[in-house]
């Protein structure tokens, strides 16, 4: 008994609280405004709901013209006038597509013809390195036949701030489409080969 006394009885921890099943509130009716919606659950049981469905659009007019008028519209016209023009507006057509950015060069967009070429020269360092050989740069010519954008696609280092050079100073012959002048894209390739003058 004194063993009892010493020791501190403890009641057992409650039981953790039972699981409360939220169910989703499903809606009475999937028409808002005459409109069909999408629920925004699947619920786990199916009920069977007896929808409403708007009622369907009388077959004409009070007053209207038994048997219609030709050319008519379906439901009629309120206080329209026999032979009078009763359709609405068409609606206005679609604002043109217009192509942002330069055209690419190939099927009915035809390269712009070269004005104006300038060789590019030849680096001494590549020269004493006996370095040779093509540097290919997609590039963009404006409206106005001059090349204002340049990319390197290949082609050795020591030799594209030379070519890059050279093709600024290039003109072309605007590139025209429907009768406008439009921007194209292309790549351009300038040979470097060791025989040429400098």
């Amino acid at each position: 008994m004194p063993q009892f006394e010493k020791t501190l009885l403890v009641a057992p921890p409650p039981p953790p609280p039972a699981a409360v099943q939220v169910m989703p509130r499903v809606p009475k009716s999937f028409f808002a405004k005459g409109q069909l919606f999408a629920p925004k659950f699947i619920p786990k049981k199916l009920a069977e709901i007896k929808e409403e469905a708007p009622p369907p659009a009388s077959s004409g007019v009070a007053g209207g013209v038994i048997g219609g008028v030709p050319g008519g519209q379906l439901g009629g016209v309120l206080g329209g006038i026999l032979g009078g023009i009763g359709h609405a507006p068409a609606p206005p057509s679609p604002a043109p597509v217009v192509h942002q950015g330069p055209y690419r060069v190939g099927g009915k967009v035809q390269a712009p013809r070269l004005i104006r070429q300038v060789a590019p020269e030849y680096p001494p360092l590549a020269r004493q390195a006996r370095v040779q050989g093509d540097v290919i740069l997609d590039s963009v010519i404006d409206t106005k036949g001059r090349v204002t954008q340049m990319r390197v696609v290949s082609g050795s280092s020591l030799l594209v701030q030379s070519a890059i050079q050279a093709l600024e100073q290039w003109r072309y012959q605007p590139t025209l489409l429907n009768g406008q002048a439009v921007p194209v894209e292309m790549l351009v390739t300038l040979h470097f080969t060791l025989g040429q003058d400098s």
